[in-house]
């Protein structure tokens, strides 16, 4: 049933297409003309003899947006369906009153297309996504590209009415036309040659105007509601914000969704047809259930997937409640404060790199560009961050930050430097749990930069932290490791135990895991990822990789190769 449903969805979409596509070329080749050329001429010969040129060049308009929209259709988004179902039915209409015949060709083509559209009007339910800059201006080209080609041909079509016959001559008399208004070489003799020339000058300044608010939308626009956002977010991150990734919400590469009945907002964003989630649901806990009750519908209506990733324990039942499976995925490496020291065995490796560094005349300070601002300092960070992704390659996003000094909000800023007063390297850390815990968010150094520098920040850091009377210090996620567990799922985790003992080489699991290990910490925190529909197949999986790589896939593998075979 649904295979069939599909295939009468698609063949109407199909024909929508191909009704626009015939709007298209009709408007040059009059005999391909919806209506018939014979009955098109005597309805404006009768009714409106002034109006023939106007509506050719309408025509093309119409039914390039139509085309556009056609194709939109075939990923049911609601708004293709509410603006064909317009259009359609516009046509069926005109299709009557122009021929008298309501079993015409072209009036059963556009019934088909309501009835079936109509009566599967759920299937089409998507949003539409928010516009990138670059995808914005790739859409405004589009009705600006439309009206230049659409005054060109016009113009090259209809010498006699123009006076020129040669495409380049079309093309300047178009730029005259559309940017200048500028008429002149234009044969007025005719009264319908004037108003082809104004109807034309007419669309293609609405193309115009489309294109630049299309263009303007993602640059002025979209950045002044999301700064509006963040600020709506920030709030409720400070707030409600448990989960180290909390923060992450902040970075300008995700999209959010507001809870309607609650106060609450998830930040994501979508691969292929799966909604990426980073970490949990952010709001107050008393209103989780009903919140991602609305996660869902959210999901639901756009018929997309849905993966939470890097979440807790928290929320875990909440999570499982509304169906989603919960796998392991990894562990945070924590640190409780009032308990740390570098005592004992398992600290020895540590504590012998920390001396290592203090004697050759290592120190550590917090730099507080809220206090105030020093260019100097942030030069250098600067530097080294050039210098570790040269050696490293570009750095994930989504799950990690950036430096952010223009807008540090509350993260905490410390570096290493030599007895110089040069700077070996840094470490950022976010806030999280109302500032009662920090993780380690971006960590770089200087290739030079003596054994121990890192060791000498993180143990300082927390000392200063520790002071303040915050609990939890956090070295990061170590993704797949322990994540073989009685609560895993039983085909999940040996997927993922086995790439973490089989694909080390293009990663690194191992390293990172005793890198973080040989700090002793007290504390090893689950860190899961919940996803909706059952089984995590490939497209969970391309869809977690790509959206903290959205370089590509391809190409982060082929650097990690490069790097570990020095190509």
């Amino acid at each position: 049933m649904y295979r069939v449903k599909r295939s009468a969805q698609n063949l109407a979409i199909g024909l929508s297409l191909l009704i626009s596509l015939a709007n298209v070329v009709g408007f040059y080749v009059w005999r391909l003309h919806p209506f018939g050329w014979h009955r098109t001429m005597a309805f404006y010969d009768y009714v409106a003899p002034y109006g023939l040129m106007t509506h050719r060049v309408l025509a093309f308009t119409v039914g390039f947006l139509g085309f556009w929209v056609s194709f939109r259709l075939f990923r049911r988004l609601r708004s293709a369906w509410v603006l064909t179902m317009i259009g359609q039915s516009m046509l069926f209409v005109l299709h009557f009153y122009y021929s008298g015949q309501i079993f015409s060709v072209s009036s059963l083509i556009s019934l088909y297309i309501l009835l079936v559209l109509g009566v599967t009007f759920q299937d089409f339910r998507r949003v539409s996504e928010t516009a990138t800059r670059s995808r914005a201006i790739i859409l405004a080209c589009i009705p600006l590209a439309l009206a230049i080609i659409n005054a060109a041909l016009s113009v090259w079509f209809l010498p006699g009415y123009i006076g020129t016959r040669n495409f380049m001559g079309a093309l300047n008399h178009s730029f005259r036309f559309l940017l200048l208004m500028n008429t002149s070489g234009a044969d007025f003799a005719r009264h319908d040659n004037f108003l082809y020339i104004v109807s034309l000058i007419a669309v293609s300044w609405v193309c115009l105007i489309i294109a630049l608010i299309l263009f303007l939308k993602p640059l002025i626009i979209s950045p002044i509601v999301s700064s509006l956002d963040r600020k709506r977010v920030l709030n409720l991150v400070e707030k409600y914000g448990q989960n180290p990734m909390a923060y992450m919400a902040l970075m300008r590469d995700k999209h959010y969704f507001f809870g309607e009945m609650v106060n609450g907002v998830i930040a994501y964003t979508i691969v292929n047809n799966v909604l990426v989630v980073a970490g949990d649901i952010i709001c107050a806990p008393e209103d989780a259930v009903k919140f991602m009750g609305e996660v869902q519908r959210f999901t639901y209506k756009n018929d997309w997937k849905l993966l939470f990733v890097d979440i807790t324990d928290v929320l875990r039942e909440t999570y499982e409640a509304y169906g989603l499976n919960v796998v392991k995925v990894g562990e945070d490496a924590c640190i409780r404060l009032e308990d740390y020291n570098l005592k004992g065995k398992k600290a020895a490796k540590v504590r012998a790199n920390i001396n290592h560094a203090r004697r050759l005349g290592v120190s550590v300070a917090e730099y507080k560009p809220l206090v105030q601002r020093d260019l100097v300092i942030e030069h250098e960070m600067n530097d080294i961050s050039r210098e570790w992704f040269k050696e490293k390659g570009a750095e994930m996003g989504f799950m990690l930050g950036g430096l952010e000094l223009a807008n540090p909000l509350n993260r905490r800023y410390f570096y290493a430097k030599d007895g110089e007063g040069k700077m070996l390297a840094f470490v950022v850390f976010i806030p999280y749990d109302a500032g009662n815990a920090y993780m380690a968010d971006v960590t770089r150094r200087r290739s030079a930069a003596p054994n121990g520098t890192m060791e000498v920040i993180m143990f300082d850091a927390f000392t200063v932290m520790r002071d303040e009377g915050v609990t939890w210090g956090n070295l990061g996620l170590c993704p797949l490791a322990n994540v073989k567990s009685e609560e895993s799922s039983s085909m999940t985790a040996p997927i993922f135990e086995f790439v973490f003992e089989n694909l080390n080489g293009i990663y690194g699991f191992k390293g990172l895991y005793q890198a973080k290990k040989k700090f002793a910490p007290t504390d090893w925190q689950a860190r899961y990822v919940a996803y909706a529909p059952k089984p995590f197949g490939a497209s969970y999986a391309y869809a977690l990789i790509k959206a903290q790589n959205p370089k590509g896939i391809d190409r982060l593998i082929l650097e990690k190769l490069r790097g570990r075979f020095g190509r």
